[in-house]
């Protein structure tokens, strides 16, 4: 949960490139039946990269968030 039907077109990076790709799910437990929410966030570089490259803003940003009603 949630759909998604259609995945984003794939990106290219040149080296020394970078991009953060966000995705979110909504899942039920097991036992109980609760809902839990998880926002998983990555940072992929192309190349070799030096400690702090992820602390500003991504040059390129790939969002599959999607509502969790």
């Amino acid at each position: 949960m949630p759909r998604r039907n259609r995945r984003p077109p794939a990106v290219r990076l040149a080296p020394g490139q970078w991009l953060q790709w966000q995705i979110n799910y909504r899942l039920v437990g097991s036992c109980g039946g609760e809902w839990s929410y998880r926002l998983e966030t990555f940072n992929i570089f192309y190349g070799s990269t030096e400690p702090g490259t992820f602390l500003g803003d991504p040059p390129r940003r790939v969002d599959e968030r999607r509502s969790l009603r």
